[in-house]
């Protein structure tokens, strides 16, 4: 019997995170005084570049309303390569598109989240509080 591998790419759901990422591009751009450029490696662990401005950007979408639940998720290794750019003189900024509204976390050294096995593929997560995010808006 052919094993199939269960890590198979989701073009799927890879297409509407794209929709949503170039939907909220405009106003990341604005608020954050960038000029994001999508990686061209789709296996990339964070969305948005600006090399100039030492920006980095991973948006996520999500098909549910931001009060669904305390925690948002987001699996470990794209903190841990936001940290490594931060060493590297970056700053890192993760954006959830809620169904209700959009909202956002910078990176710092100080930041420190529960970690939980969990998710589609059960891999490490870390757990952020939804009540710790700031809701993106061009008043900022």
């Amino acid at each position: 019997m052919e094993q199939t591998n269960r890590f198979q790419f989701n073009h799927e759901l890879w297409n509407l995170g794209q929709k949503i990422e170039d939907a909220v591009l405009p106003t990341l751009n604005e608020i954050f005084k960038c000029d994001l450029k999508r990686s061209d490696d789709i296996y990339d662990i964070i969305d948005f570049y600006d090399g100039n401005n030492r920006i980095a950007v991973e948006v996520k979408g999500r098909r549910i309303p931001s009060t669904q639940y305390e925690d948002t998720i987001i699996t470990k290794n794209k903190i841990n390569k936001g940290w490594k750019l931060m060493d590297e003189g970056w700053k890192v900024y993760y954006v959830f598109v809620f169904t209700d509204k959009v909202l956002f976390t910078q990176l710092t050294e100080e930041t420190s989240w529960k970690v939980k096995i969990t998710g589609t593929w059960n891999v490490e997560h870390f757990l952020i509080p939804v009540a710790e995010l700031k809701e993106l808006n061009k008043e900022q």
